[in-house]
C-alpha cells in the first residue's frame, strides 16, 4: 500500500505536524506544571498518547490518500464445447458418456482452469443438461461464438465433443483463422459404412397456385447399397401424387430428379417423399421427408420500370422468382404505355433519371395508390425523384459516396432475418449519393448507411405508409453484390433472399381498415419459437394498449390450449414455443370496451429430419480443427488421456492482474475511533490519577 497527500511539499509540512504535535504535549504536561500533580511514569505516559492522537489529527488534515495494489489472478478459461444435436444420440449411452465427462473434468482441472460448458445445436447457451436432441449442427456458428463471447478474456482452450458432422453454417475448416486458442476435440460416433438410401435434399417451392404445376427437386444417395431397384413415392396429404422405381446402376450411387405435381385444393397442403425401405438397412429415418405448401389463388403483379438491364434487378428477380406468388414483368420505361393500376407494385430503378423525367407514369404514381420502391443510383434525377412526393427527400447533389448498410434492431414493420448482422463486414458497399436525406416520420429506416467505417443517420433502406400508399426506397446501387458475396461466404443466399421477400411482402400487402391485426407465418419450422404479434385499432383507428387479446390453439388431434397475449405499448406478443410438427387451427379474440373483434385461421409446423440424413461421423473435420489451431485430436474413448494432457500442459498459464485502488484516510472510520479511544484514555486517566 502507498500513501501520498493532496498538499504540495507533503514532507516539510508533516516536520511541522510533528513539532506541533510535540509542542502540544509539551505544553500541556511539562511547561510549568507543578511537579507533584503526575509522577514521572504517569506524566510520561500521558504526554504519549497525547502525542499520538494529536499527530494523527495533524496528520488527516493534510487529506492523505491511500493506493492499495492488489493482484489478481485469472485462470485461463476452458471452454468444454458439446454438441448437442440428434446425431450424437447413436448410442443410448451417449448422453450419460459426455454428462460424465464433463463432470470429471471439471473435477479434474478445477484447480487450473476456469471451466464453462457450452451446447450447440438449435442455439449456443451455458449449461451442463445434455439431452442430444437438437436439430441441426452449426460448427461454425459455435467458433463464432468462442470468439466473440471470449474476446479479451483469458481463454486458455476449448474442447469440442462433436461427431464431426455439420448441417448449418459454414465449413469448419475454412474458417481456422479466427480462433486464437487451441482446440482439443474428441470424437464420438461410428465411422463405419452401412446400406443406405438417404433422401439428402429436397428443393422445392413453399408457394404454388392451383392448377399450376410446381416442381420438386429430389436428391438421393445410396451407400453400399446392393439392389438393384427402389420405389420412390410423393404424396400430397396421403394421396399418392407420383410413384416410381428407381434403377440403382451402382453400389454407391447418386440420384437425382425434378417431379412436377400439383394441387387443386388451396391452403396448406402436405407433402411426403417416402424411399420404400430394405432388408439390413441402418438408418431408415433418413428414406422419408416431408414438407408444407401453401396453394393461392392468385399472384401479385410486380411491375419493374428500368432504362435497360441492370444486375439489381436481376438479383430481385431471381430472389422473388423462388416465391410462386409473385408474377414480375420488367420493361424499360421507353416502351411502357400500360396502366400501372394493374399492378400491386411498381419498382422504379434509377428513375426519374435525366433522360426520362416527364413520362406520364410518374404522374400516375404520384396520383394514385400503388404501392411503390424506388432504387437510386448515379443515373436518378434527384429534382425529379423529390417530386414523386414519396415521403423523402434528397438534396441534389453529384457527389457519390461507397456506403455499408448496418441495420436498424428497432425496426418492426416487418422481420429482418435474425441473423443479419452476420453480413457485417461481409455486404460490400452501395454506391450512394452523398447528401442529406429528409424522410417522413411514417417511414422506418431498415439500415443506414456506414460510410468508411462511421456509422452515419443516413438512411440507406426504408420503408412505411404514406398517405394510404406502401412506400420503400433502396438509396444506393450494386445490392446484387450483397446476394454474390453471402453466397461466396454462406454457401446460400438465405438472409438476402429473406430480406428481399419480406420487403416485397409488406409493400405488396394492401391494409384494411381492420380494427384487429393478426400477423403470424403460415409455414414455420418445429425448431424455432412460434411467434405472433397483433395491433388493436379504436373506432379512429389509433392503436390501444388497454385491449384484451386471447388465443385459442387446437392441434390435429382436436386438444385446445388457451393464451392471452402480453402487451408491449401498443403491440400485442405471443410466444408458443416450440411446437410439435402438424396442423394448427387458431381462434383469436379482442376485447375493446363493449367491442369484441375476432380471427381464425391455420398454420403448419413442418418437421425437421436434417439430423437423421446422415449418422457417419466425420472426425476429418474434427482433426484438420485441431491440428490448424495448435490442438490435438483424441478419440472419445481417450477422454482420460486428453484431461491429464491439459493438466500438464503448461503454456497455458494464469495471468496476474495488478489492481489499483484509492481512497482517503480521513474517510476510514477506524482512525475515528482510534482517536476517540485515545482521547477517552486520556481523560479517564486523568482522572483516575487525581487531575482536576
Amino acid at each position: 500500500m502507498e500513501i501520498h497527500s493532496n498538499i504540495s511539499n507533503p514532507i516539510q509540512i508533516l516536520v511541522f505536524v510533528i513539532a506541533a504535535a510535540f509542542a502540544i504535549t509539551y505544553a500541556v504536561y511539562f511547561y510549568k506544571k507543578n511537579n507533584d500533580e503526575f509522577n514521572t511514569k504517569q506524566r510520561l505516559g500521558l504526554s504519549i498518547i497525547k502525542f499520538i492522537y494529536s499527530l494523527i489529527i495533524g496528520i488527516l488534515l493534510l487529506s492523505p490518500i491511500a493506493e492499495i495494489v492488489r493482484n489478481r489472478t485469472e485462470k485461463p478459461i476452458l471452454v468444454l464445447g458439446i454438441d448437442n444435436s440428434e446425431s450424437m444420440a447413436t448410442d443410448t449411452a451417449n448422453i450419460e458418456q459426455i454428462s460424465n465427462f464433463v463432470a470429471s473434468a471439471r473435477t479434474q482441472l478445477n484447480n487450473k482452469f476456469q471451466i464453462e460448458a457450452l451446447l450447440f445445436d438449435n442455439s449456443i447457451r451455458k449449461s451442463d443438461s445434455i439431452n442430444l436432441m437438437g436439430k441441426f449442427s452449426d460448427y461454425s456458428g459455435f467458433i463464432y461464438e468462442i470468439e466473440k463471447r471470449y474476446f479479451n478474456l483469458n481463454l486458455g482452450a476449448v474442447v469440442l465433443v462433436g461427431d464431426g458432422i455439420y448441417n448449418q453454417g459454414r465449413n469448419p475448416e475454412q474458417i481456422t483463422d479466427n480462433i486464437n486458442a487451441p482446440f482439443y476435440t474428441l470424437g464420438l460416433g461410428d465411422t463405419s459404412s452401412y446400406i443406405d438410401q438417404a433422401i439428402i435434399d429436397v428443393t422445392h417451392n413453399p408457394n404454388v397456385f392451383r392448377g399450376n404445376t410446381f416442381p420438386v427437386e429430389i436428391e438421393v444417395n445410396f451407400t453400399d447399397f446392393n439392389y438393384p431397384k427402389t420405389q420412390i413415392s410423393i404424396s400430397i396429404d396421403g394421396k399418392l401424387a407420383v410413384s416410381e422405381s428407381i434403377e440403382v446402376q451402382q453400389a454407391n450411387y447418386y440420384f437425382r430428379k425434378t417431379y412436377n405435381i400439383s394441387s387443386e385444393q388451396v391452403g396448406l397442403r402436405n407433402v411426403n417423399i417416402a424411399l420404400s425401405p430394405v432388408a439390413n438397412e441402418h438408418n431408415k429415418q433418413n428414406n422419408r421427408y416431408g414438407f408444407t405448401i401453401e396453394v393461392h389463388d392468385n399472384k401479385k403483379e410486380i411491375l419493374v420500370l428500368t432504362q435497360g438491364p441492370h444486375p439489381d434487378i436481376g438479383a430481385i428477380t431471381q430472389t422473388l422468382e423462388q416465391k410462386a406468388n409473385y408474377k414480375i414483368t420488367t420493361t424499360p420505361i421507353a416502351l411502357f404505355n400500360g396502366n400501372i393500376n394493374n399492378y400491386d407494385m411498381v419498382v422504379l430503378n434509377q428513375l426519374p433519371s435525366l433522360m426520362h423525367q416527364n413520362h406520364s407514369v410518374f404522374k400516375s404514381i404520384k396520383e394514385q395508390q400503388v404501392s411503390t420502391l424506388v432504387i437510386v443510383g448515379p443515373n436518378t434525377s434527384i429534382s425529379a425523384l423529390n417530386n414523386l412526393e414519396l415521403g423523402f427527400k434528397l438534396n441534389p447533389t453529384l457527389l457519390t459516396e461507397n456506403s455499408e448498410p448496418y441495420f436498424n434492431k428497432t425496426f418492426q414493420l416487418f422481420s429482418i432475418p435474425e441473423k443479419i448482422e452476420q453480413t457485417n463486414g461481409i455486404y460490400p458497399p452501395l454506391l450512394t449519393y452523398y447528401t442529406q436525406y429528409e424522410y417522413s416520420a411514417e417511414l422506418s429506416v431498415i439500415a443506414y448507411q456506414k460510410i468508411k467505417g462511421i456509422e452515419m443517420n443516413y438512411p440507406l433502406m426504408l420503408a412505411g405508409n404514406i398517405n394510404e400508399r406502401k412506400v420503400g426506397a433502396i438509396f444506393g446501387e450494386g445490392i446484387w453484390r450483397w446476394r454474390l458475396r453471402e453466397f461466396q461466404n454462406f454457401d446460400n443466399q438465405d438472409l438476402f433472399n429473406q430480406l428481399t421477400v419480406n420487403l416485397f411482402s409488406y409493400l405488396t400487402l394492401r391494409d384494411e381498415r381492420e380494427q384487429f391485426k393478426l400477423t403470424y407465418q403460415r409455414i414455420a419450422s418445429e425448431s424455432v419459437p412460434y411467434r405472433l404479434k397483433a395491433q388493436v385499432f379504436n373506432d379512429i383507428f389509433e392503436p390501444v394498449a388497454n385491449a384484451e387479446v386471447q388465443y385459442t390453439l387446437t392441434d390435429s388431434t382436436g386438444s385446445e390450449l388457451n393464451f392471452l397475449f402480453d402487451v408491449n405499448q401498443t403491440e400485442y406478443n405471443l410466444n408458443l414455443g416450440l411446437l410439435a410438427p402438424g396442423k394448427y387451427s387458431f381462434k383469436a379474440r379482442a376485447s375493446l370496451g363493449e367491442n369484441q373483434f375476432e380471427k381464425s385461421g391455420n398454420f403448419s409446423i413442418q418437421e425437421v429430419n436434417i439430423e437423421q440424413q446422415n449418422l457417419k461421423s466425420n472426425f476429418k473435420t474434427l482433426n484438420v480443427l485441431a491440428q490448424a489451431t495448435g490442438g490435438k485430436f483424441f478419440l472419445f474413448d481417450q477422454n482420460q488421456q486428453l484431461i491429464d494432457h491439459l493438466n500438464n500442459i503448461e503454456t497455458i498459464e494464469a495471468k496476474i492482474h495488478k489492481e489499483k485502488s484509492t481512497f482517503e484516510l480521513i474517510d476510514w472510520k477506524w482512525y475515528i475511533l482510534f482517536i476517540i479511544v485515545f482521547l477517552s484514555l486520556e481523560w479517564f486517566l486523568r482522572k483516575f490519577w487525581g487531575s482536576y
